[in-house]
């Protein structure tokens, strides 16, 4: 027999904060297709960058800090051990994908 998969409860507010860190992640994604290529030098890459464009880039990065600190800061991660906080966080990365694979390892 296989060894039984432990179950987490996750709050609504953690599970709300993790939801907004996704969208911000996905929504930064987006804004990064968006910019031209760079070859890895970013100062380069940044003189080609338009005013609003190093807005944009400022702000979805701080959004998406933000957003990662109200996961990372609930209070939820206190209640667990080493071992089971860093399953219960790998699970909730994977909160909102179809029942069979969450169940994987």
């Amino acid at each position: 027999m296989g060894k039984e998969q432990k179950t987490f409860e996750y709050t609504d507010e953690l599970i709300k904060a993790q939801r907004a860190l996704m969208a911000v992640q996905a929504e930064r994604r987006t804004f990064l297709a968006t910019l031209p290529l760079w070859g890895g030098d970013l100062e380069a890459a940044r003189q080609g960058l338009s005013e609003e464009q190093l807005a944009e880039s400022a702000r979805l990065e701080e959004a998406e800090r933000q957003a990662s600190y109200a996961v990372w800061a609930d209070e939820y991660w206190a209640r667990l051990s080493g071992e089971d906080r860093v399953i219960a966080r790998s699970r909730l990365n994977h909160i909102d994908d179809p029942a069979e694979e969450q169940a994987a390892p």
